[in-house]
């Protein structure tokens, strides 16, 4: 698994180095404990299409940039249904989920897509388009 070195914070006075294993672009591993950017959907690296596969990678890469970045700061907000650790993440005051789905590497996460096609198998236009240009 890709680890990136960072300085982590539970809580103002707790700071150290710490080695951050990067699951996905919303899954990390800090000290064993999974932890799920709350608020984001990124791609599946096992993706149900080549499409999110290759963006899976792509989002996986960006969250290990900003990580590396400065100070990351973790605020944990319970557990999801497969008992990660929700929590909101930044670096250095700057929520890393915001700065994922500004740049389409993920999408705010939604409870169901109501039997609509897989979203990251439709083709990025605005990627295209920069390609293109």
């Amino acid at each position: 698994m890709p680890t990136v070195a960072a300085i982590v914070c539970f809580s103002a006075a707790a700071c150290s180095p710490q080695q951050v294993i990067v699951i996905d672009g919303d899954t990390i591993v800090l000290q064993g404990e999974h932890i799920r950017l709350e608020g984001i959907n990124a791609p599946e690296l096992k993706g149900k299409c080549r499409e999110e596969s290759i963006r899976a990678l792509r989002s996986r890469s960006r969250l290990m940039q900003l990580l590396a970045a400065g100070r990351v700061e973790i605020e944990r907000d319970g557990y999801d249904r497969y008992r990660r650790t929700l929590a909101f993440v930044a670096v250095d005051g700057v929520a890393v989920g915001d700065v994922l789905m500004k740049e389409g590497l993920a999408r705010k996460w939604v409870q169901q897509y109501s039997g609509q096609q897989e979203p990251w198998c439709q083709p990025d236009v605005g990627q295209a388009l920069k390609t293109w240009n």
